[in-house]
């Protein structure tokens, strides 16, 4: 818990720090001219884009055979965001299916294997959008691209390596055996063993399902939907300060930000992706550090926060 409180302290000291040295006076000034039907519209693109989500995450659970109403998906998975957004590099997102298990009963660990399939696509998406965007702005870019390529070449090394182990029973069993025996040293999770041995087994054989083509073409489209969206929310941002930013540049610099942003770990990568898109947005164009600042902050106020706010709402529901 105190970690987390730490973690939490430096993301807001990085967000201040953000707005001070980009004249505090100066992005308030333009936030406050901001377009306020156009940023009230705006949140229906919130709302679409958790949609798509539970559209996404039921496809998959259809296909290891786990059906639920969409409006019960779409209450999980509003829920389950709350938590994975504030945590560090989204490590909160198993919390989904332990909330699945809790209300509908239904298996962790087959449940957890349609969560890795979520991440493997929203990685892969990420990454060719950022290769294509990186190809045309390199020379733009300056000093990032070298950051660029090493964060990169970490995501594709943990999903080779997460695919590897998965893919196979004995590898499965291996690594979760391994990772459970690092923490048995306390007594209550001695007791846990043979869940484990099992969860893993059930992992491995609800992965194994996915190589189904029309599922996966499926979800990927989606996929690419719902960070088509994330980007929309950039654009309208720019749109409601009265600043003109190609749509081309959002969908660029959103996955180029979220891949840096993530590996950071802090809490949602609060403060650093602020930084980051801000630190694009001026570099690309002649935009003020204030103009690309309070842009980027309605952006997360609009696609970021109301995950937080009605997800802690329909956690506390969840969990009574």
């Amino acid at each position: 818990m105190r970690k987390r409180i730490i973690l939490f302290i430096i993301s807001f000291a990085i967000l201040v720090l953000l707005v001070y040295f980009s004249n505090a006076g100066e992005t308030v000034e333009v936030i406050a001219g901001a377009n306020l039907f156009l940023i009230t519209a705006a949140f229906s693109i919130w709302g679409i884009e958790t949609l798509v989500r539970t559209l996404r995450w039921q496809v998959l659970l259809r296909r290891i055979d786990i059906r639920i109403r969409f409006p019960e998906a779409w209450k999980i998975m509003v829920a389950s965001m709350f938590v994975s957004n504030l945590s560090p590099a989204k490590t909160g997102d198993p919390i989904r299916s332990v909330i699945l298990k809790r209300s509908k009963d239904k298996s962790f660990s087959s449940s957890l294997s349609s969560i890795v399939i979520e991440r493997i696509l929203d990685i892969t998406f990420l990454i060719a959008v950022a290769l294509v965007s990186m190809f045309f702005l390199f020379t733009q870019m300056r000093g990032m691209g070298q950051w660029l390529y090493l964060s990169i070449l970490l995501y594709v090394a943990v999903i080779i390596a997460g695919i590897f182990i998965i893919s196979s029973e004995k590898r499965s069993d291996f690594f979760f055996t391994r990772l459970f025996r690092m923490f048995s040293f306390i007594p209550k999770v001695k007791s846990y063993e043979k869940r484990v041995k099992e969860g893993s087994q059930k992992l491995h054989q609800a992965f194994n399902r996915y190589g189904h083509a029309p599922t996966l073409i499926t979800s990927l489209l989606l996929t690419a939907l719902i960070w088509t969206l994330q980007a929309s929310a950039t654009f309208v941002s720019f749109m409601a300060l009265g600043m003109s930013v190609p749509f081309w540049a959002c969908v660029a610099v959103v996955p180029l930000a979220i891949l840096i942003g993530v590996l950071t770990f802090l809490p949602g990568a609060i403060g650093s992706a602020e930084v980051i898109k801000a630190t694009f947005f001026t570099t690309l164009f002649s935009f003020t550090l204030s103009q690309a600042t309070a842009a980027t902050l309605i952006s997360r106020f609009l696609i970021f926060w109301p995950y937080v706010f009605v997800g802690a709402v329909l956690f506390s529901l969840k969990f009574k």
